[in-house]
């Protein structure tokens, strides 16, 4: 493909700090559904706070929807990104991570 990046997934890790992507390479643009684990009580705002970081970073997102089950404690929200580098992703998911309500960012 003309014009992409690739790169091998280093620094990808679950939560038992397995990796992820062990050998597999990333081209670049890459889109995928990015998926945020997310306190319902705490995150009114996730939806502007994820358009806000993905305008800031030059992320394209085309979807964001949301999923929270009545009594829940947690919600989810997904988003459908296209990444242009490994660094704008990383930007994104460490830009994520830092909201307070959040509890991971698949």
């Amino acid at each position: 493909m003309e014009g992409s990046q690739s790169d091998p997934a280093e620094g990808l890790f679950d939560a038992s700090g397995k990796p992820l992507a062990d050998g597999v390479e990333v081209d670049y643009p890459v889109t995928f559904d990015l998926r945020v684990i997310y306190v319902l009580s705490q995150g009114a705002t996730i939806v502007e706070d994820l358009e806000r970081i993905y305008a800031s970073l030059g992320v394209r997102c085309t979807l964001i929807q949301g999923i929270a089950a009545p009594g829940s404690k947690y919600g989810r929200m997904g988003s459908r990104v296209t990444m242009q580098s490994r660094d704008q992703m990383y930007a994104a998911y460490e830009a994520i991570g830092k909201l307070p309500y959040v509890k991971t960012a698949l």
